[in-house]
């Protein structure tokens, strides 16, 4: 009987730990009506109408705006390759089309100097407000950048 709750209260204290691990806070810009959401340890660095960083030990995520009408889901790959070139990015690992929430956007997975990241365009379906985002992480938090990623939302201000 001592073994059985030892047992359980070994699991219990497992599933506690692991759930509060991956505790998930939201996030917003209000300057862009954008929100997503982070690991509830993230702390806010940058947030002003040109840029949004906030990070934690092992995961850093940017924002850019582009206010851009004439941008259409044709030039998200293009966009993308031609950030990842910018930001000399050496190694891109995959590219694919995405669709979440308020959003279409194209992404691509790539590394540099052993920093790992998900480069992502967002082209927002109801507003000119267009987003470049980084999400920069460490060995072993690939699934939580791409969580990141796929939590983006647009809302009105």
């Amino acid at each position: 009987m001592k073994f059985y709750f030892s047992s359980l209260f070994t699991m219990l204290s497992l599933f506690l730990f692991s759930t509060a691990v991956q505790a998930q806070t939201d996030m917003e810009w209000d300057t862009h009506g954008v929100g997503f959401s982070v690991p509830d340890n993230f702390k806010i660095e940058t947030n002003n109408a040109e840029e949004f960083t906030a990070s934690n030990d092992n995961l850093y995520l940017s924002i850019l705006p582009i206010q851009d009408e004439t941008i259409t889901k044709d030039d998200l790959a293009d966009a993308v390759d031609a950030f990842a070139k910018e930001l000399q990015y050496d190694r891109v690992q995959e590219g694919s089309e995405i669709d979440i929430d308020d959003f279409t956007g194209y992404y691509i997975k790539g590394r540099k100097d052993h920093a790992n990241a998900v480069l992502l365009a967002l082209l927002d379906k109801e507003s000119s407000t267009n987003l470049l985002v980084v999400i920069v992480y460490a060995d072993g938090y690939e699934n939580n950048a791409i969580k990141i990623a796929k939590s983006f939302y647009a809302y009105d201000k």
